[in-house]
């Protein structure tokens, strides 16, 4: 008899981004604005590789396709949700996916601009409304706070969905550890890290009896072709 769940999540990390690219040696980073600071572009590798990602992903039907409200995470989510089997899915923008670090007042691009870059997306909000709050905790504890984020998420995702469902979830390196430790009930003891390279995909189970598994992390088979220095190997 096959298993059955009541959900599995994949998560992944949005294509290399500018933000990702090291300066040349001898020259300081550039970053003059918010928007270079705290919401870079993809690199032209970044965007090959949510391509990759995509046609990976085109043979799974997806019953709900999240991401991040910054723009490396939505278009990364966008070109799996173009290629979904019956036609495009809308993605829906949760704020509480955004990077460590982050401010909670930049609220980036507005969902008019994010639609003009070819995503249609559902909502652009917090799943908890009192940022003030956690904004004022990650100064006292930075980790706690990012991992009580985390399972805010986890805890909206498994409420809402509890029929076998299948989701996407597409946030950012740092981030997605606290993440996956929410998703599989772990705590910041040690501060063990889940590695996250780029697009790089973990899958959570969570079966009727209500147990969670990790099926596999930081998979990055997809991008044989483009970085096979990056893929499993011997």
């Amino acid at each position: 008899m096959p298993d059955q769940f009541k959900l599995q999540i994949y998560i992944t990390r949005h294509g290399e981004s500018q933000g990702n690219v090291p300066s040349p040696p001898g020259e300081k980073k550039r970053e003059t604005t918010p928007a270079e600071m705290h919401d870079p572009e993809l690199t032209a590798l970044g965007q090959q590789q949510a391509v990759c990602l995509g046609e990976r992903l085109q043979l799974q039907k997806f019953d709900a396709i999240f991401s991040s409200t910054l723009i490396r995470a939505v278009l990364t989510a966008h070109e799996t949700a173009i290629r979904q089997p019956g036609g495009a899915m809308p993605i829906e923008l949760i704020r509480d996916l955004v990077e460590t670090g982050t401010p909670w007042d930049y609220t980036g691009y507005t969902t008019a601009q994010i639609e003009n870059r070819g995503s249609q997306v559902l909502s652009h909000g917090f799943i908890k409304k009192d940022a003030t709050h956690w904004a004022a905790a990650e100064k006292t504890d930075e980790q706690e706070a990012h991992l009580n984020r985390a399972r805010c998420c986890i805890d909206y995702f498994k409420n809402r969905f509890q029929q076998g469902e299948k989701i996407l979830v597409v946030a950012h390196g740092s981030f997605n550890t606290y993440l996956i430790r929410a998703a599989l009930s772990l705590n910041n003891t040690n501060s063990f890290n889940f590695c996250q390279e780029n697009t790089a995909l973990t899958k959570v189970k969570y079966f009727l009896d209500g147990e969670a598994r990790l099926s596999y992390a930081n998979d990055t088979s997809h991008l044989y072709a483009e970085n096979g220095h990056l893929t499993f190997s011997l």
